[in-house]
């Protein structure tokens, strides 16, 4: 395989499309296909199955997608050390993490790293929890940041920070006029006033008038939801499903329904406008923030420096967007 294949079949294998490969590549549709039927006619068999909307890798396809990221992996490790050699004036850096922790957490380390290290290439992957754990085993990105477990048989892990789960729910609905004592604010939050300090965790079960709304993808799904309401009966029926946890955000602001929202978004979240938050139980609502990197792999320069930076900054509590 030569490096122009590995990054041509990969490449549509993950768009599932030649159009939309093509575009990314800067060259015509009509030639990427046909780049790709040379590909198969050397192999003697198709890699994509052309019968299925999208296309789809066919059994031959999935070995070669397979060996094609190895190659790719070992490529990059090379090209890691050899840049290594130069002390941080060239290689690459690929950062794993989801589209929320992007947005609220990573920019102010990522800025800080590119500003010292001008010379390394920086790029972000940003996809759901499972995908880029899969990413991460196969030599993809370098490392990830993100929660839940991991397999400590194929990755390290390193708590960073200790994330808290709060109920959001409309400064309208009626039921807060009963749970006046367990309110809090988001001013309370962001500055642990004696308020906060002295909250007292809300029974769930007496938000279940008030209807669900439920995130289905990232790090706010379904799963996570449910731990904070086992202790009352499970996880209410949503009367909205919405694909991420700032659109279930925006749905609670502008008055229908409550969810869970963590406080890395009312800390560093650039809303006019807050809702009531209610403090949850600890045991079910918490959850540690970690740097994730696969066991046993070459940890480039740009890799450890970055690591450095972001754990730094997680010691002041700058490591967030202010």
């Amino acid at each position: 395989m030569t490096p122009q294949q590995i990054e041509y079949v990969l490449l549509v294998a993950q768009l599932r499309s030649f159009s939309k490969a093509a575009q990314k590549l800067y060259i015509t549709q009509p030639s990427l296909s046909k780049y790709i039927i040379n590909i198969e006619r050397q192999l003697g068999t198709e890699i994509f199955d052309r019968s299925t909307t999208p296309i789809s890798l066919t059994a031959a396809g999935e070995a070669y997608v397979a060996t094609a990221r190895q190659i790719k992996a070992a490529q990059d490790d090379l090209a890691n050390r050899i840049a290594d050699m130069q002390n941080l004036r060239a290689g690459t850096l690929k950062i794993g993490a989801s589209t929320f922790r992007t947005s609220y957490m990573l920019a102010r380390s990522i800025s800080q790293f590119c500003r010292e290290h001008a010379g390394v290439e920086v790029s972000i992957a940003d996809n759901n929890s499972e995908n880029l754990k899969e990413m991460l085993r196969a030599g993809q990105i370098d490392l990830l940041i993100s929660t839940g477990s991991f397999d400590p048989k194929y990755f390290d892990v390193e708590p960073l920070a200790t994330e808290q789960l709060y109920a959001a729910v409309p400064a309208a609905a009626p039921v807060n006029g009963k749970l006046a004592d367990w309110q809090l604010s988001w001013e309370d939050i962001r500055s642990r006033s004696e308020r906060f300090l002295r909250a007292k965790p809300v029974d769930l079960s007496r938000l279940r008038d008030v209807p669900f709304i439920l995130p289905q993808q990232e790090e706010f799904n379904e799963e996570v939801m449910q731990r904070s309401f086992i202790a009352f009966g499970g996880l209410p029926e949503p009367a909205l499903r919405v694909r991420t946890i700032d659109a279930a955000f925006s749905f609670v602001v502008s008055g229908f329904g409550m969810t869970l929202i963590p406080d890395t978004m009312i800390h560093f979240g650039n809303y006019a406008a807050h809702p009531v938050f209610y403090a949850l139980e600890p045991a079910h609502a918490q959850r540690q923030i970690c740097l994730v990197m696969r066991r046993s792999s070459y940890v480039s320069k740009a890799a450890a420096a970055y690591c450095l930076t972001l754990k730094r900054l997680v010691e002041i509590g700058t490591w967030r967007i202010l």
